[in-house]
């Protein structure tokens, strides 16, 4: 086992989730409001953006965008090269999608009231959208952090072995379900009542999520290398 893994698969991303889970559903409103504000002039869908909860998200995608550019520049294979530009360019998308494009920002500061706005301009809460990706990416993770890991012990392959995340990522992945079954038992015993997220508890859930493809994207971008890489070819 390796403890400093243990902090930073599990540790950090159960504690911080948890922490904010316990302030949301404390009962006092001030810590409930600091995780997911309501603003009295915006639909509480776009008011909880300016929390501490959606704006940690927010941060991790920023990162990400970071971590991907900064790859993409010491990478010497060009696959690698193009692939972490088209991650930068995917995580700019997933962050513009977080904040709806700006329009919750511009709404506010141009103190618009909810009741004269579509509510919303991102793609992936139109429809049946939401529960079609969660349900696509629940799947993903699976098999991305936790199945690849178990095969990775089995088989060994070059590409199999760059493209498998780290096995502690399994840690993971058993702090987002428990994390997950916490925020749903502390709803559903009447705690949180009057939140902004009630309804849409999956934010914490989201958190871990950016959290972990973030040590994926690190992990892929400076402790790797493309098993066929030769040498740095000219762009």
């Amino acid at each position: 086992m390796n403890p400093r893994k243990i902090v930073i698969y599990f540790a950090v991303p159960f504690g911080v989730t948890l922490t904010l889970i316990a302030m949301y559903f404390s009962g006092v409103e001030t810590l409930q409001r600091i995780v997911s504000p309501r603003i009295i002039s915006m639909n509480p869908n776009a008011g909880r953006e300016f929390g501490l909860l959606e704006n940690l998200q927010n941060i991790i995608i920023l990162a990400m965008v970071i971590i991907a550019f900064l790859a993409s520049r010491r990478k010497e294979a060009s696959i690698e090269r193009w692939g972490f530009r088209l991650l930068a360019a995917f995580a700019v998308f997933v962050f513009l999608e977080e904040i709806d494009y700006g329009l919750h920002y511009y709404e506010y500061l141009n103190d618009i009231s909810w009741k004269e706005t579509r509510g919303t301009f991102n793609l992936h809460n139109e429809g049946d959208t939401t529960q079609i990706t969660k349900m696509i990416l629940d799947l993903g993770m699976v098999v991305l952090f936790v199945l690849l890991p178990l095969v990775a012990l089995k088989v060994d392959h070059p590409l199999l072995r760059y493209i498998t995340p780290d096995r502690y990522a399994i840690l993971t992945m058993i702090a987002m379900l428990a994390l997950r079954t916490i925020a749903h038992s502390l709803r559903d015993h009447g705690f949180g009542l009057g939140g902004t997220i009630n309804k849409n508890l999956s934010e914490f859930r989201e958190l871990v999520i950016y959290y972990l493809f973030m040590l994926y994207l690190i992990d892929l971008g400076f402790r790797r290398s493309w098993p066929w890489a030769k040498e740095k070819p000219s762009d």
